[in-house]
């Protein structure tokens, strides 16, 4: 699917916003930009920013960019949803251990420019009709499907690997022994963080979900504090060589903070509810 329009219509209709609509249209996934509009509007229109956020706030338009101003029509995003759509519905119905389309084959294969690509990508991800995994997109609902052998090898990982403290033995080790390449056993980490049994911290650290939110409760009950690394350690039975990469990813979800040579344990936010 090229970024490719119609002619230009020869007649507009009246009044400023449905010209900019009809051309918007008219441009498609190429987009309308604000050199287009020369012919439309004279020189000195100082009113187009406005009229250009009014159509967006009506839902009519997205804008890209405001200087210059460059929008696309949502007709043109509503088509763009409809050709991808059909497009991975086919794509995860013959490949469905995969977790979706990498960003540079949807680029390669619809041909229209990033800024558009990404914009529509980003709107349809924010309505819940796509989800985005680190550069993959895939239908909000779709869910990978295993043969029964491979869901009995992630069952035995998870256990081996994940249940009760983290990094008793690691994935490299269970896929190892059961002759599993490093791209399956891959794969089969990003299904169990898409399933959300493990959660994916920096640097392949992987810790499970249950364990992790335990601590956390654990953690949150000591109320906020400085937390000594040593008193981490002592507390998850981890050595230094996982305990840090743990206090970096708890640091990450808000839980801790670094301070000094330790770590301090977090207020809990509030929850909206909870607020007058």
């Amino acid at each position: 699917m090229r970024a490719s329009h119609p002619p230009i219509p020869k007649r507009l209709p009246a009044g400023d916003g449905p010209k900019i609509i009809a051309l918007a249209k008219a441009y498609g996934l190429q987009g309308l930009r604000q050199k287009d509009l020369a012919g439309v509007f004279p020189p000195d229109f100082q009113g187009l920013t406005d009229l250009a956020k009014a159509l967006e706030s009506e839902g009519r338009i997205r804008i890209l960019s405001f200087a210059p101003l460059h929008l696309v029509a949502r007709e043109a995003i509503d088509y763009f949803e409809e050709k991808f759509v059909a497009y991975l519905e086919k794509f995860h119905s013959s490949h469905i251990k995969e977790r979706g389309v990498a960003l540079s084959k949807i680029q390669e294969r619809f041909e229209i420019p990033r800024q558009i690509l990404l914009l529509c990508l980003k709107t349809l991800v924010h309505e819940g009709k796509l989800r985005e995994d680190h550069g993959f997109y895939a239908l909000a609902d779709f869910v990978r499907e295993l043969p029964e052998r491979e869901e009995r090898i992630l069952q035995k990982i998870e256990e081996e690997c994940f249940a009760g403290r983290p990094r008793s033995v690691s994935p490299a080790e269970v896929c190892e022994r059961m002759n599993l390449s490093p791209e399956t056993r891959n794969q089969l980490l990003d299904i169990l963080v898409e399933r959300k049994r493990i959660i994916a911290g920096k640097d392949g650290y992987y810790v499970h979900r249950p364990w992790l939110e335990d601590l956390i409760e654990k953690l949150r009950a000591k109320g906020p504090r400085d937390l000594p690394v040593a008193e981490f350690k002592e507390m998850t039975g981890l050595s230094r060589k996982y305990a840090i990469p743990l206090l970096e990813l708890l640091d990450e979800m808000g839980v801790t903070r670094r301070k000094g040579a330790g770590r301090e344990i977090l207020e809990e936010p509030s929850s909206p509810s909870s607020r007058s």
